[in-house]
């Protein structure tokens, strides 16, 4: 392994090395889905943890949030962190880090919107969406099976 040189490379290098030994020491590597792969099918065993990292720069008053379009009980939240920029340029991205442990069973959206909650009302800048299915449930999943996504009635 190369030197690191540098707090930030040394800090992704410690990552990196973490990363590495928690895969090594239960045999199971964790999913890890970035911007690239939104709008991507996630497959995962019930309560297995996969991660999303999203670019993000909190410095604008954005921040990723978990719609609440998601599909119920799909997953849940285990933590989330933001990792600041490998550079040292003013305003520089950085990356929002998800930890999210599968449901039971199904399969549904999980939408993530970056928003500024201060703002009324409150208008996602980017959308990410990623279909996630337990234990290869059917996608997509059987009509009726799905709760409805908004309460709006049509007008008589």
């Amino acid at each position: 392994m190369g030197t690191c040189l540098g707090i930030s490379a040394r800090f992704w290098c410690l990552v990196s090395l973490l990363s590495f030994l928690v895969a090594c020491g239960d045999g199971d590597e964790i999913q890890v889905f970035t911007q690239d792969e939104i709008g991507a099918e996630i497959g995962v065993t019930a309560e297995e943890q996969f991660e999303i990292h999203l670019e993000s720069n909190p410095s604008t008053g954005y921040a990723w949030e978990i719609s609440p379009m998601t599909t119920p009980d799909l997953v849940a939240l285990e933590s989330k962190t933001y990792v600041g920029p490998d550079s040292d340029l003013v305003g520089a991205s950085g990356t929002d880090v998800f930890v999210f442990a599968a449901g039971d069973q199904g399969a549904g959206v999980l939408r993530l919107e970056y928003v500024r909650s201060f703002d009324d009302p409150i208008v996602p800048e980017r959308v990410a969406e990623f279909i996630i299915r337990i234990d290869s449930s059917e996608w997509p999943p059987t009509r009726g099976t799905v709760p409805p996504t908004s309460t709006a009635v049509a007008p008589e």
